[in-house]
């Protein structure tokens, strides 16, 4: 797949990231199994319809006994999309995260150690919501240190080194793994404004 060609055409974000953290592979056991979580809970239907048990209901229509995990996964898909069953979609987003792998290995490895510490002390030290500021500011300090990207897509480099920097951090904070997903994926979305 020629990703320069075809950026605009590529699939899913979300499909993608998780084909790339899957292919890469996981060094640490821990993010290995939240990498699984992760996986089936994007595989997981997202229209419960909680109002079906047998709980009994309230005077606004909400079911009592709803599970909050039920709940939790309902708004965690409505950031983060549901992975695609199309062999095509999917065949796809593994070959463009092959690419984006191989863009990512530009990088050498103690430039990416020194930018996943000061990114994970940065997180480590601040909520949620500050995240994409402080990963944006970091893939732009990766963005000026490789020479070698510039043959290819700026849009493609940035996500090839977003994707890495991201597993890089969870490789040390496994538990950093699904806010960071979430705030990978409302990064590239197309509406964005950064």
């Amino acid at each position: 797949m020629d990703c320069n060609r075809n950026f605009d055409s590529f699939p899913d974000t979300s499909l993608v990231l998780l084909s790339f953290l899957k292919q890469k592979g996981c060094q640490n056991s821990v993010l290995k199994r939240e990498l699984d979580d992760l996986d089936e809970q994007l595989k997981l239907p997202t229209n419960h319809n909680y109002i079906e048990s047998e709980g009994e209901l309230q005077t606004d229509g909400h079911n009592v006994s709803f599970s909050y995990r039920e709940f939790l996964l309902e708004l965690q898909h409505q950031v983060q999309p549901q992975v695609p069953v199309n062999a095509e979609e999917a065949q796809a987003a593994r070959e463009m995260a092959a690419e984006l792998i191989r863009i990512a290995d530009l990088l050498e490895h103690r430039v990416l150690s020194r930018a996943a510490v000061s990114l994970t002390e940065k997180l480590c030290k601040s909520q949620e919501q500050v995240w994409a500021s402080h990963l944006s500011d970091g893939v732009k300090a990766l963005l000026h240190q490789v020479a070698g990207a510039k043959e290819f897509k700026k849009e493609l480099v940035e996500m090839a080194f977003t994707f890495v920097l991201m597993k890089s951090v969870c490789e040390h904070v496994p538990e950093f793994l699904f806010g960071l997903y979430g705030t990978v994926v409302q990064y590239f979305l197309p509406h964005r404004s950064h």
